[in-house]
């Protein structure tokens, strides 16, 4: 079933729906009032703030129109039923985190209706966007790093391609090819930024025929065309802004897993130590260097408990250093892409002072430089290095 632009909810839409299935969702008393609250600032869903009168009941409702909601039924197409996937993944993760672990790190999901392509689910109240926190202050609790960790862990270990069946293997590539998704990452992480970026863009960065092939094995990889034996069930879009942090209580929720795949693992690991990256360089050139120091002390809390669960779920050492390498090099192309400006409206290194924009973004590239071919050999280590080195920032 597709979402029409006659069905697509609005403000003034939103109660009357929720009031229809209010036996459905079970969170608002049939006596309540309720008002939405439209929800800005993402790209390709439409999102609402539900709440009644006293402000005790509340959820979130997310809506996938057949197009990219930031451009309108007219601008770009794209299927609703990447919402279908979402729900799809949550109950993969659901049995394989088990009850306590998906209280842990995931919401509740009160409804998913099929016809509206809407959702609705726990709206984290007090909770904050990660990418937000990283960039306002960089101080981020350690056990919301290493939950992330702990999270990615069981997820890719309980479905990776060497510890499966290959009739389990094969059921998760067909579930979650998610082409039409898939397809979006290949052109807007892959390929257009290469295509597109002015030289003062790349600021320096090399893209010689070396860089360029590292690109090309890791669009190859993404797109399922890589080794086989080295795949497992990602959320697909891991960045700082598909996860939710609570900093007073250190609690953490992953969002968003629209863009899910069976692909590689280091796919979700880059992505989100990308943020990592861009954050202490973020921090460097806004002279906080305590929170470049605790940046880096949380990108080594997420590999640290990411490798522990892995190990734990019997990935073998030689399997652990090429997911190792894959992750360093699916995080310096996200770096690369966010700071050349390609990744949308991410807050990363958006200094009203041109010349420190400037220098941040070339230290950025510079560390994309240094990682991308370089971590075959380097590793994680060298990453880590990488950042660290930011803590000398003049």
């Amino acid at each position: 079933m597709t979402t029409t632009e006659s069905e697509i909810l609005t403000e003034e839409t939103v109660p009357k729906y929720l009031t229809e299935h209010a036996s459905d969702i079970g969170i608002f008393p049939s006596t309540s009032t309720i008002t939405a609250k439209a929800i800005l600032g993402g790209n390709v869903n439409y999102a609402f703030y539900v709440s009644d009168e006293t402000g005790e009941h509340s959820v979130f409702v997310k809506q996938a129109p057949e197009f990219v909601a930031i451009f309108g039924p007219d601008g770009l197409p794209l299927t609703s039923d990447r919402m279908r996937r979402e729900i799809e993944v949550y109950e993969e993760w659901k049995i394989i985190l088990g009850e306590e672990l998906r209280a842990k790190y995931l919401p509740s999901i009160y409804k998913f209706d099929t016809t509206w392509m809407v959702s609705v689910m726990e709206f984290l109240q007090d909770y904050t966007l990660l990418d937000h926190d990283l960039v306002s202050s960089g101080i981020i609790p350690l056990p919301i790093s290493t939950g992330l960790g702990e999270f990615m862990g069981k997820t890719h270990a309980a479905t990776h391609s060497s510890l499966v069946s290959k009739e389990r293997a094969s059921i998760l590539t067909k579930q979650f090819e998610n082409r039409e998704m898939r397809d979006i990452q290949l052109e807007y992480v892959f390929t257009k930024c290469y295509a597109e970026a002015t030289e003062e863009q790349k600021a320096g960065l090399n893209v010689d025929k070396e860089f360029m092939k590292e690109i090309e094995e890791l669009k190859k990889s993404y797109d399922g065309k890589g080794p086989k034996d080295n795949l497992c069930l990602n959320h697909g879009d891991l960045h700082p802004g598909s996860v939710m942090a609570h900093v007073e209580t250190s609690s953490v929720k992953v969002i968003d897993p629209e863009f899910t795949v069976y692909g590689p693992p280091g796919l979700d690991v880059g992505s989100l130590l990308s943020g990592y990256v861009l954050a202490a360089v973020h921090q460097a050139y806004s002279k906080n260097i305590e929170a470049v120091t605790s940046v880096c002390d949380g990108a080594k809390a997420v590999w640290g408990a990411y490798k522990a669960e892995m190990e734990a779920g019997g990935i073998e050492p030689e399997m652990m250093k090429r997911i190792e390498v894959n992750s360093v090099g699916f995080a310096a192309a996200e770096v690369c892409r966010t700071a050349m400006e390609y990744a949308g409206g991410r807050k990363w290194l958006q200094f009203d002072d041109l010349e420190i924009k400037n220098k941040s973004r070339r230290a950025a590239l510079k560390i994309v430089q240094d990682c991308m071919v370089h971590r075959h050999e380097g590793g994680i280590e060298l990453l880590f290095s990488k950042m660290q080195a930011l803590e000398e920032t003049k």
